[in-house]
Order: structure tokens, then sequence, then C-alpha cells
């Protein structure tokens, strides 16, 4: 039984294509073009290794256990507070059921393949990313930074984000490292792998992502742990080295710390005002008092953003306010657990377990470049500590999973009888191979028309900018008209509307449209208020007055800590001509923070 040819090149394709996936002519040019290459890559990857390879023993307990966490989610999504994101996810994060379903699919992909070719081809598909990745972070470095890439004081490469780069970098570096030092991947490769090591750790360092670094210590140290005889045997043989080795490092260590932005951002580690620092355990504070709230589903995928209000607290709300408004939580096990609650965070602890286990196994016996992949999940879960999911680098993170599961020594099955069907074919494997099909089939269209109408949102964005309002508003219309599910651009119109003299009716439509896409979102309540506020302060109409009112208040009565919401119910009420009631909002919301 064999792979289907090209099933393993596809496979490898996947992260240097979605890791430099890069739209400049979209209005997110970090989203819609990576996210259609992520779930296409995976899918089609899935398609032809599915079924063509017995499961090697070793991963059918990490299988079932991540097909419990979608099949939790699923029934989380069906009762959470979002009733289409739940599934899809948002534009903005898609960390819906259908990127765990993605990272399910992955990890079957990985655990199907070839346990002998299909790593050494996927690591040098991740030796590819790690050039380009590095390469675009190394010319960031240098002052290199096209308009599209210049979203930050710190790295960002060709993510958009330091956080986003250094999650990657986490995942990329251990991966690459043992590349390098496996003298069976050819000369090329180990010397391209070396470079690509240290271009992608010129990026990790430079992106300040403090979560990553974590992530590749702690594989470092379970590395030097699971080959502890073989670091003894080294530092006997060749003491003096290795002490020129420890003071080279220690100066590296130093060098780095006072040169680059890595001491500055540990020293924020104790800044409550700084991003990440002190401030994220208020994060894991609101989070954790919501999970105890709904612990037996959570509040579905997607659905914290909403939910969000029930934990807040005025020492939050003070301290960091709704800009961003938050939607995650941090860490991986909180934003898990939030999802699907206990259940979810139970499968999602025993896939973690269970993988680690064998990656404990592959950084003992296995050659360096599986060695290699079993420190990048290592580093990623690591990482994921103080992260969250993301839908670029979860699910080429699973991959990788699979691929040790499959390479493992212990782990490969015996090997089918010429003839003999794979486990698991017949007419199961049959409706899955028809259903991810159909499935590579949406991801396909919808990635195409998600990624058309970010072009036309960036023509709106644009003619905003330049102050053509009716130029705006067609361009936003056929947005719209593209992918009318995107609450994003739905409230690009509404502006656009406005600014093109359509007035705030026109406006209004646009986010009412966007409240029936997705009713709890915090961002479109709040823009509907301001809209009737706006409008009642525009027309003097007693009755708008009247209805902005009413609006603000029942806003406010489900989100009692919002300070923003507190002022829009105090220009409400001033409107009305209830002087009391706008004096005690407008302290509330002073005492929030706000005003």
């Amino acid at each position: 039984m064999v792979d289907r040819p090209g099933a393993t090149v596809v496979a490898a394709g996947v992260a240097p294509a979605a890791f430099l996936a890069v739209d400049p002519g979209g209005w997110y040019p970090f989203g819609p073009l990576r996210w259609m290459v992520v779930s296409v890559g995976i899918l089609a990857a899935a398609l032809l290794v599915l079924g063509r390879r017995p499961q090697p023993a070793a991963a059918r307990g990490p299988v079932r256990a991540a097909a419990v966490l979608v099949a939790v989610l699923a029934v989380a999504a069906a009762v959470g507070r979002d009733p289409l994101y739940a599934w899809t996810g948002t534009p903005e994060r898609h960390a819906g059921v259908a990127l765990w379903l993605l990272c399910l699919l992955a990890l079957v992909t990985g655990a199907g393949s070839d346990p002998v070719r299909g790593p050494v081809v996927v690591a040098r598909g991740l030796v590819v990313a790690a050039l380009g990745v590095g390469a675009v972070a190394g010319a960031e470095a240098l002052g290199w930074e096209p308009a599209e890439l210049d979203v930050g004081s710190r790295l960002t490469g060709s993510f958009g984000s330091s956080a986003f780069l250094g999650a990657a970098g986490a995942l990329l570096l251990p991966a690459v490292v043992g590349s390098a030092l496996d003298g069976g991947t050819g000369r090329r490769w180990r010397w391209a792998a070396g470079l690509g090591g240290v271009a992608i750790a010129v990026a990790l360092v430079g992106s300040g992502a403090r979560s990553a670094w974590l992530g590749v210590a702690v594989a470092g140290a379970v590395a030097l742990a699971a080959r502890r005889e073989q670091v003894r045997a080294g530092l006997a043989r060749h003491p003096r080295a290795a002490v020129a080795g420890v003071a080279a490092g220690l100066v590296a260590v130093a060098a780095v710390a006072l040169l680059t932005p890595a001491g500055a951002r540990l020293a924020a580690l104790g800044d409550d005002d700084a991003p990440g620092g002190r401030g994220r355990l208020d994060e894991w504070r609101v989070a954790t008092r919501v999970i105890a709230d709904h612990p037996v589903l959570g509040v579905g995928p997607e659905g914290y953003r909403v939910a969000f209000a029930d934990g807040v607290d005025v020492d939050y709300e003070v301290a960091h306010g709704r800009d961003p408004q938050p939607d995650r939580a941090h860490s991986a096990p909180l934003d898990v657990a939030l999802s699907g609650g206990v259940p979810g965070l139970l499968a999602w602890g025993a896939w973690v377990v269970l993988v680690v286990r064998r990656a404990w196994q592959a950084l003992r016996r296995g050659p360096p470049l599986v060695a290699g992949l079993a420190a990048a999940i290592v580093a990623h879960l690591a990482g994921q500590l103080t992260l969250f999911p993301l839908a670029e680098v979860e699910p080429v993170a699973w991959l990788l999973a699979g691929l040790v599961l499959a390479a493992t020594p212990d782990a490969a099955a015996t090997p089918a009888s010429e003839g003999a069907p794979a486990r698991g074919s017949g007419r199961p494997l049959a409706a899955a191979r028809v259903v991810v099909a159909a499935l590579l089939v949406v991801a396909l269209g919808a990635g195409a028309l998600d990624v058309a109408a970010d072009h036309r949102a960036e023509a709106a964005a644009r003619a905003l900018a330049r102050g053509d309002g009716r130029a705006a508003a067609d361009a936003a219309d056929d947005a719209v008209g593209l992918r009318p599910d995107v609450v994003r651009l739905r409230l690009l119109a509404a502006r656009a509307h406005v600014a093109a003299g359509d007035g705030i009716v026109a406006a209004l439509a646009q986010v009412d449209a966007a409240r029936r896409t997705s009713p709890g979102d915090p961002i479109v309540r709040r823009e509907r208020v301001r809209l009737l506020v706006e409008r009642a302060a525009a027309t003097e109409v007693p009755e708008h007055a009247r209805r902005a009112q009413e609006a603000a208040e029942e806003a406010v009565a489900d989100d009692p800590r919002n300070g923003d919401l507190w002022l829009l119910v105090a220009m409400a009420a001033r409107l009305t001509g209830d002087e009391r009631a706008a004096e005690v909002a407008r302290r509330r919301a002073t005492a929030l923070g706000a005003g």
C-alpha cells in the first residue's frame, strides 16, 4: 500500500505557501489569501493520503482524542454564543470548528504519510519556509519594509504580527536544526537548513515574541534531557570545547539582550501597561471567570468575544479597556476550555499528552531530522501556554505531529500484504473521501470569493482615505455582495455610505445585517448604538432620541462594565433631556476609564 503520487509534496508545500502568502492588493494582506492556502492545502493533502496507507498504531490514540475534541466543539458550537462563526470562525481568527477539523485532517495526513519519505520531504518544505520567512524578516531588520509589512515596531516578517512571526519561528527553528544535523538529508539541504536556521533565529529574536522564546527554550531543554547520554559522552570527550561553547553561548545571550529588542521585552514582563506583561494575568483572570460560569461546553468557538462581558471586572476595564476588543485568552488551554468547556479541554489535553509522549521517544531514539520535528512540536505546545491557537500555524503543527507519530521507531504498523485493503477502508473511508473532496471545493470557492471581496474592500478603504465617498460605497457594496457573511465588510460599507451622503439610515441597514450574521458581536452592537445616537443628534427628533437611549441602555445592561457604552448612554440621555441619567452615566464611564 503506497501513497498516491504527489500527496507528500502537497503536504510539504503547505508551510512555505501559508507562511509566505501575502496579498498586497487586499484590505487584510495577511488574512483571506493565507487562510485559503492553509485550508485548501491541508484538504488536498488529506484527500490524496486518506486511506492510502494503514495508520500507525501510535496514531490511533491521538487521532481519537482529536476526533473527540472536534465532536465536543461541534456540540458547543450548536449551543454557543455565535450561531455562524462558531462553525466557520471569524474572518480575523478562523478559530471555529472548521479550524479544528482541519487540524484533525492534518494529523491524519501526517500519520498516513510514508514514515521514511514523508518527514524528509516535509522537512524540506520547512527549510524553504524558514529561508523565506527569515529573508523577509532579515530585510525588514535592515530597513526594507513595504507598506504592507509596516505594521509595528518589532519584526513581523511575512505575517503582519510579531506574535505570529514568533509562533512560526518556534515551529521552524527546531525542525531546520534537525535537518541540518541529519547526515542523510544531503549536503545541499543540510547547508540550506543551516542557513534557514540562522535566518529564522534572527526573525525569532527580532519578533520579541516571548511565548515563542519560551517554547524554543523548553524544546531545547527537553531535547538535551532526551539525549543526555550523548551529551555527557560528548562533554567527556571534548571538555574544552564544551566550556568554550558555554562561554560563547553566554556571550551571545548577553549580546542579544543588550543589542536587540529581547532585553526590553523581557524587562517588560513586570510592566502592567506593556502588552503581554503582567496584564496577561488580567486576561487569564477574566477568561477563568467565564470558564467557571460555563464549565460544561464553554461558550462555543469564537464565543469569547461575546461572553467577555460576563467575566470582565472594573479593574480590567480601567487598566485595558476594549480597544482592541478581547476575543481570546492568550493561553491555548484557556482558549480551548472557553470554546468547548472542560470536556474539550480534557480531549485537547489527552491529545497533547499522547503526542508529547511520542515526541519524547523520537527525541531519544529518532534520527536528527525526526527529532527536530519532535522538538518543533514541543516548542509549539510550550509556546501555546502563553499564546493561542493560530489558524496559520496550528494545522502545520498537527501535520508535523502526524509525521512524528508515523516515523518513530516503534510506531510503524505491520505492512499490509500485497493487495490487502488498508485499515479503515471500505464504505466509511469512501464516505470520508467524499466529504473531504466536498470541503475542498467549498474551501476553494469561499477562499476565492473572500480574496476578491478583500480586494474590493481595499478599494473602498482607499476611496475613503481620499474622500471619494461614492466610489467607496460602490466598492464596499461589491465586497459585501461577494461575502455578505463577513461582518467587517458590513461595517466598512456602513462608513462608506455615510461618506457618500446616503445617510445614517443606509449605514444602519448594513449594521443590522451584520447583527443578523453575528447577533452578539460587541463591536457591531457598539457601532449600532453609536449610529442611533448620531442620528438622534442630527435629526433632533424625539422618537429617534428615545430609540437611541433604549438601545444604549439595553447594550449597557448586557455589558455593564463597558466604559464606552456608558458614554453612549450619557449622550443618548442628554438628547432625551434626561440630564440626571446623563450625569450618572458620565460618572460611570469615568469610573471605568472612558472619556
